[in-house]
C-alpha cells in the first residue's frame, strides 16, 4: 500500500461526532452539501452507521491518515423490493484533504464491496453540477450521467445549483 494512501476501515458509532463535525464544516460553503450545518447532527450519523451494519443494508467507511479521519462514504440499499438491487452512494472528503486521493480510495473500496455483493447491481449518486473534480472522478471510475435536476439547490437569492444524477452498473 502507498504510504500516503489513507487507511480505509468500517465506520464505528463512536466516529459519529467527528463525521458530523466534518460535514458541518463542508456544509458551511453553500452548495457543497444539501443540508445546512445546523441540520447535521451526531445522532443521525450514529444511527446510519449502526443501521447499515446491523441490518446489512450497506456499508459505511472512513478514511484515516495518521489517526485522523479525512473522509467518509457509504452505500445504502434502496428499501423497496423493486429497487433493492440499487445502492445510493454518499461521499465526503473532509476540508483540507481534497485532491489527495482520499475520494478515489474510498470509491475504490465501496465499488469493490458493491461488486462482491450479489444483491448489488447498480450504484447511484447525485453530485452538484459545480463539483467538477467529483464529476471527473466518477467518470474515471465508469459512472455515466443519467439525468439532471435543474435548480435543485437554492443557495441564495436567485442563486441555484443543479444536481447531476450518475450511476454505474456493477451487476451481470
Amino acid at each position: 500500500m502507498d504510504s500516503d494512501a489513507p487507511l480505509i476501515r468500517n465506520a464505528r458509532p463512536e466516529d459519529a461526532p467527528r463525521l458530523a463535525a466534518a460535514e458541518r464544516a463542508i456544509a458551511r460553503v453553500p452548495g457543497r452539501l444539501a443540508p445546512r450545518p445546523d441540520e447535521i447532527d451526531d445522532d443521525t450519523i450514529r444511527r446510519m452507521i449502526v443501521d447499515l451494519e446491523e441490518r446489512g443494508r450497506g456499508i459505511f467507511l472512513v478514511a484515516e491518515r495518521a489517526g485522523t479521519i479525512v473522509g467518509h462514504a457509504l452505500l445504502e440499499s434502496l428499501s423497496l423490493a423493486v429497487t433493492s438491487h440499487v445502492v445510493r452512494l454518499t461521499i465526503a472528503v473532509h476540508e483540507g484533504y481534497q485532491s489527495q486521493g482520499v475520494g478515489r480510495a474510498l470509491m475504490n473500496e465501496l465499488l469493490r464491496w458493491a461488486r462482491s455483493n450479489p444483491r448489488v447491481e447498480k450504484v447511484e449518486l447525485q453530485v452538484r453540477s459545480s463539483n467538477d473534480r467529483a464529476i471527473a472522478l466518477y467518470r474515471s471510475l465508469g459512472f455515466v450521467e443519467e439525468g439532471r435536476k435543474t435548480r435543485r439547490l437554492k443557495i441564495g437569492p436567485n442563486a441555484y445549483i443543479d444536481d447531476v444524477y450518475m450511476a454505474l452498473w456493477v451487476g451481470p
